[in-house]
């Protein structure tokens, strides 16, 4: 495994996510603007509920890619430090061999 492309992938994934959350909000301003210029209509209130739940799930989705995007980086942090321990035991295993 190429851990450095690995962890250039996580570390773009997270960027993405924190742009992502910083976009989510405004996702729904329209419907923000039309639930509260007709407040006597029912589905005002249904509109800013439903508004409410996509918000929380769009975030909770993106919360869980930068999740996953530390995840990878660290995976690959791992596997590469994993990497260079074992290639320093079998140089070490063939220095005392002789070869």
């Amino acid at each position: 495994m190429r851990t450095e492309g690995v962890a250039a992938a996580g570390d773009d994934l997270q960027t993405l996510a924190d742009e992502a959350k910083q976009k989510v909000h405004s996702l729904f301003a329209l419907s923000d603007v039309a639930a509260q210029a007709n407040p006597g209509w029912l589905s005002s209130a249904s509109l800013a509920n439903c508004r409410r739940v996509w918000e929380q799930r769009m975030q909770e989705t993106v919360t869980t890619t930068a999740d996953l995007a530390t995840a990878l980086s660290v995976s690959a942090t791992e596997a590469a430090t994993t990497d260079a321990e074992g290639a320093t035991r079998l140089t070490t295993v063939l220095d005392t061999f002789g070869t």
